[in-house]
């Protein structure tokens, strides 16, 4: 996999291009494409074979549930685990699988400085959440771009490996 930074992603020129939406997922193969926009606190996570152009696109809201799984995809501790379920039933081994993990911004800023602790610090626990998960899969983390104060979309070109980023607000080189 490799990551591309531009000033703006052009959705409407995919034409095989699969929205996923917040708090779910969608696995895609060949020549299409899985998009996300508004990573900001949220991570979106990325896995892929690159042998069969097989992959999943998480956008998870928060690290792991608290009760009741209303939505898999909301939560990174239970995004992954059902994305390589299904990349399974796609032909996937774990062994193929390379995964990317892009936002977990702090996007909010409070003046009390109790607040701006990790706790509350939602961005910076779902990425730590996805590298825990990933790891006790065995599954390699081959493009990460987390943190920050701005938030993210992206595209991935399932046919390329291809990962197109940009942020909101700044080009990505002020945002970092």
């Amino acid at each position: 996999m490799k990551v591309l930074y531009v000033p703006k992603i052009d959705f409407s020129l995919r034409r095989r291009s699969i929205m996923v939406r917040m708090a779910d997922y969608k696995i895609a193969r060949n020549d299409q494409t899985l998009t996300t926009q508004a990573l900001g606190s949220c991570v979106g996570v990325v896995l892929y074979n690159p042998y069969l152009r097989v992959g999943g696109l998480a956008h998870c809201m928060l690290p792991e549930p608290r009760g009741k799984v209303e939505a898999v995809g909301k939560y990174v501790s239970t995004a992954i685990p059902s994305m390589v379920k299904d990349l399974t039933f796609m032909g996937c081994t774990i062994n193929s699988l390379k995964a990317a993990v892009i936002g977990g911004a702090k996007i909010l800023r409070f003046s009390n400085p109790e607040y701006n602790s990790v706790i509350f610090n939602i961005g910076s626990r779902n990425a730590r959440t996805a590298r825990k998960v990933l790891s006790e899969l065995g599954i390699p983390i081959e493009v990460e771009d987390v943190g920050g104060t701005r938030g993210r979309s992206l595209l991935f070109d399932l046919k390329t490996g291809e990962i197109f980023v940009s942020y909101t607000g700044r080009t990505w080189l002020e945002a970092r």
